[in-house]
């Protein structure tokens, strides 16, 4: 048996845990796509989004009535430490003059080598972490959107058994009000898309998301699946549609 573990920002690590107690708190949305998990034999950790099928979590939806998790809390902060003050306590002319501490020289002119090399250093890192900043940055967004996107294909992965048995029981495909019900219950599952559903002009059965929530670079984008039978089976091709493919899932790419 496996033992698996996750990181939670507030816990740290957390395990060991069998899968199938990891499905489960997924489903309590203790944890999410985008969670950090990990396994004996995997070299890094890894999102929970690129173990779906290990997980066997294809179908398994979040509890939409259960909270998400809290984000981390912010570290207190220490007030700054104020010195007493000392009370004042008279001296005559010449005991003040005598307590003076003797005149220092003059400071020298100039930058000592540290400062120097100080300024050196921070000339040299300021664009350095520039462009670290300038590939990190875009790199977490697109994280983040893929993220969301794989959220919604998780969602629609019941939708895919309810059409096969639409199929099967009717012989035709469903259209969006045979599955009014299907489409209110993927709503309440995801709040990034939304579905219809219908029959292509070759015959196949298909539904079609459209993204929404997710900001300019992905906003009113289609993802469409698409049946069709492979070796006696109903079988799905999630490759349509003109969202971009580096916020698909793998199995859903043509590379």
């Amino acid at each position: 048996m496996t033992d698996w573990y996750y990181h939670e920002p507030s816990q740290g690590r957390v395990g060991p845990l069998t899968a199938e107690q990891l499905r489960a708190r997924y489903v309590e949305r203790r944890i999410q796509l985008d969670t950090l998990v990990w396994h004996a034999g995997l070299r890094e950790w890894q999102p929970l989004e690129r173990l779906v099928e290990e997980l066997q979590l294809d179908g398994v939806v979040p509890d939409p009535s259960q909270p998400p998790p809290l984000p981390p809390l912010p570290l207190p902060t220490q007030a700054a430490y104020t010195a007493p003050a000392r009370p004042y306590v008279a001296q005559s002319r010449s005991s003040a003059f005598a307590a003076q501490p003797p005149l220092s020289a003059p400071p020298r002119r100039g930058m000592s080598g540290c400062a120097i090399v100080a300024i050196v250093i921070a000339v040299i890192a300021v664009p350095v972490l520039a462009i670290l900043a300038a590939i990190a940055v875009p790199a977490y967004q697109d994280y983040t959107l893929r993220a969301k996107t794989s959220g919604a294909f998780a969602a629609a992965s019941p939708m895919k058994l309810a059409i096969a048995q639409h199929l099967a029981d009717h012989g035709a495909c469903p259209d969006n009000d045979d599955f009014a019900t299907v489409a209110q219950q993927f709503s309440a599952a995801t709040a990034h898309a939304t579905v219809q559903f219908g029959r292509l002009d070759n015959g196949h059965c298909a539904f079609e998301l459209t993204l929404r929530g997710l900001g300019s670079k992905l906003d009113g984008k289609t993802w469409l699946h698409e049946a069709h039978r492979q070796n006696g089976e109903l079988a799905w091709d999630c490759n349509g549609g003109d969202l971009p493919e580096r916020y698909r899932p793998a199995a859903c790419r043509s590379q």
